[in-house]
This record gives C-alpha cells, structure tokens and sequence, in this order.
C-alpha cells in the first residue's frame, strides 16, 4: 500500500523496488560491456633464431645428385617446427627439401629463412658452383622460340605491326584491352626504342639496346611450367618498376609466344600491364 512521508508525499514502494532492479540489471549490464572492452594485453613472441643460426652446414646443405650435377637439393636442417623459407636461383620455396635443375655453369647463390614467433628472419646467403652444361633442360619449345635455341639467339623490338604495342587488360590477354598504346604513343611519350636480345651462348643472356646507344646486359631466368621470365640485372623495353606496379612478384609472364610475336605481362588481381614484341 502507498506509504505517505512527512511532507504529505506518496512513495509507491512497488515501483520503487522495479525501479531498483532495474539499476541494478543496467549497471552489471555497463560492467560486462566495459570488461568485454577492456583491452588485452598480449604478449609478443620472441626471435629465437637469429641470421647468424642460418648457415650452410648448420641450417642446411647443399648437395648435387649423385648422376647428374646439375640437379641441385636443398635441405632444410632446422626443427621441423620452423618454416623454411628458400630464396634460389630458380624463385622462393618453403618446402624443406628443394630439387633445382640448373641448365648453365655459373656460381649460383642460395639464402635460407624462417618464419619465428618473432618475425621471418633470413641468414647470409651462400653459394655453389655448376660446371657443366645440361641441354635437356632447355630443350622445351619455349627456350626455342624465345632464343632460337642453344648457341643462337632471337632478337625483339616493340610490335609496331598492330593497332596497340603497350597498355592494359583483363589477366591472360594477349593484346592491351583497356589502356591501349600505338609504337607512335610510345615514340611520343620518349618511351624505351630499340632492341632485346636473348640468347642461349654458354648462359641465359639478355641484352638490351637502346636507340640512344646505351647498352644493357643480364641474364634471364625461364619457369617453362608457369611460363614466367625473370630479367636479372637489366629490364625489358619500357619495364615495369617492380615495387610500384602493384602485380605480383618481379618476373613477366608469357601470355603469348610464336616464332614472330611475344606478348610479356605483368599480373595482379584480374588485370594486367601488356607489352607486345615482335621478332626483328
């Protein structure tokens, strides 16, 4: 029943009690939100590897098959709870025995990480030495078509036989889609004129000379099964700039190779940057 006070107030002391639960409910309710709110703290891991654990010999080795030297294995020699993380003449790996066959002779350089609680952590990189020459392992057709073979060579210039030499399009093209650029556009905005050769005369050589004079030498590195070309120490005409491209890896991929005609691509998500070439 009411309850009136001195001052002639009437207090309903059954609201008062609902009124209190109610408190009662929203401040444990503010309590479990600031609690679920709260911040933890965590813990980093530690580097408990460091470069200098990362040695052939320790780490690893380096062994050639026992019939034929140019087959290379590396072997990771760290705990297995450790991802070894390869970087190799012939790209990256994480498996922890990796078969390298390598065509030319040539001192070659092999780095070994992993991937710790702390962070990925690399060693120095060390080196092995291949003697002799195993032409099985260029004897793909597409070693041919962009070198002419072994102890010859293939030379290319910008494709200025279609409509559009440069430019953009959906991954896989074989001609730019989007962006499109004549060899007159190229001429135009001062882009690299002049010439690629790669050959196959004792090791992977690339050279590229401009119409200016200036002279460019490397090597290049062939992936027949994901048809992929890697331009060491030197770039293409016009190349792309690796870190800033926005496309995977620093390798071209083949989207398209004839004995007259080799369209190079450089691949992100569902597009590409084109270059069409053609045999001079």
């Amino acid at each position: 029943m009411p309850v009136g006070n001195r001052k002639g107030i009437t207090i309903n002391t059954k609201k008062m009690m609902n009124l209190k639960s109610r408190i009662h409910i929203l401040l444990a309710s503010v309590v479990v939100f600031l609690s679920a709110c709260t911040p933890k703290e965590y813990e980093l891991g530690t580097i408990d590897l460091a470069p200098g654990d990362l040695k052939l010999g320790t780490a690893f080795s380096i062994e050639a098959d026992a019939s034929n030297p140019n087959i290379i294995y590396l072997k990771s020699l760290l705990d297995p709870k450790y991802t070894p993380l390869w970087k190799h003449p012939q790209g990256r790996s994480q498996e922890p025995t990796v078969a390298l066959t390598i065509p030319f002779p040539g001192t070659y350089n092999v780095q070994l990480g992993a991937e710790t609680r702390g962070g990925i952590v690399y060693g120095e990189p060390a080196s092995f030495e291949i003697t002799t020459f195993f032409e099985e392992a260029v004897s793909d057709p597409l070693w041919t078509l962009l070198t002419g073979g072994v102890d010859n060579e293939k030379t290319w210039v910008w494709n200025d036989k279609i409509p559009a030499c440069f430019g953009n399009g959906g991954k896989g093209s074989i001609y730019p889609e989007w962006w499109q650029v004549s060899y007159e556009g190229v001429i135009s905005e001062a882009w690299d004129i002049g010439e690629m050769v790669f050959d196959l005369k004792g090791a992977p050589n690339f050279t590229k000379t401009l119409n200016t004079g200036v002279t460019t030498k490397g090597l290049f590195e062939l992936d027949v099964e994901n048809k992929r070309l890697t331009i060491l120490d030197a770039n293409i005409l016009h190349g792309a700039n690796y870190d800033d491209d926005g496309a995977e890896g620093k390798y071209y991929v083949i989207t398209n190779i004839t004995e007259t005609e080799m369209t190079l691509a450089r691949q992100g998500d569902g597009w590409q940057n084109t270059w069409v070439f053609r045999v001079k």
